[in-house]
């Protein structure tokens, strides 16, 4: 039966620092994507701001930021659309934005109320689109939202013809929902109780360290002879006590 090696007291404190590392980047919040962007955008997405969409939902507003997502697999296109206006656009807004694509819809586009919604913590608006007839089906679908912020507002525009998305048109809205202006953000209170921790135990392991420098210079080491030495160290003196015992053997007797 195998006993449990015990852990040497410096390999505990060691293990201790690099679990208060490991903390201390745990108290940092990484976000998938930096800056404004979709946090989930969906398995074969891919970033190609290069792309743009027909219709925008607001085309009287200078776009002052732009990205977009695509996907192309099996030929069916699919993509979502940032652009950012610049200024507050409103509840109001995107009711007037929803009426004027009411308004230019063809034959076979259904276009829902817009909704509230919650995205990156703020108040936002959205709706949904479909396009479907009886003799293709459904062909697309579509859902777009504004998010504002102070000074600037985002509309997603997030169009899926791929029949995965088709097939689950309430995943848009979530996916669009996932947008937020990424920013690595760090617990600061968090990271200095961590930061005192790991300067405390390097204290400790140094004191350690220390005293037992101090300890091994106060023993007093002695050297212990190997085997040879003793043979070679007794070596001549059993040589002369032979060579006497030799001679005294060897006198003759009166």
């Amino acid at each position: 039966m195998r006993h449990p090696v015990p852990t040497p007291r410096a390999f505990r404190s060691q293990r201790l620092i690099v679990l208060t590392l490991l903390l201390g980047v745990a108290a940092c919040d990484v976000p998938a994507f930096e800056g404004p962007q979709i946090q989930s955008p969906p398995p074969a997405f891919f970033i190609q701001n290069e792309a743009y969409q027909n219709r925008r939902m607001f085309r009287d507003h200078e776009i002052v930021s732009h990205d977009a997502w695509v996907e192309t697999s099996w030929g069916f296109f699919s993509g979502i659309y940032i652009n950012g206006h610049r200024g507050v656009l409103t509840e109001g807004d995107v009711r007037a934005a929803q009426e004027a694509a009411l308004a230019a819809a063809v034959s076979g586009v259904i276009i829902e109320n817009v909704e509230p919604l919650t995205i990156d913590g703020r108040e936002a608006w959205g709706w949904a689109e479909r396009l479907q007839t009886r003799e293709l089906g459904l062909s697309w679908i579509r859902y777009r939202a504004v998010v504002p912020y102070d000074t600037i507002s985002y509309a997603i525009d997030f169009h899926g013809g791929e029949p995965e998305l088709k097939g689950r048109p309430d995943t848009l809205r979530v996916i669009v929902a996932s947008f937020a202006i990424g920013q690595t953000t760090w617990d600061l209170p968090l990271i200095a109780i961590l930061g005192g921790m790991t300067l405390f135990l390097v204290a400790a392991l140094q004191r350690r360290s220390q005293a037992r420098a101090t300890h091994l210079q106060g023993i007093r080491f002695v050297k212990i002879k190997k085997d040879d030495e003793k043979e070679s160290d007794e070596g001549p003196e059993s040589e002369v006590n032979a060579n006497a015992d030799a001679e005294s053997g060897s006198a003759p007797s009166d």
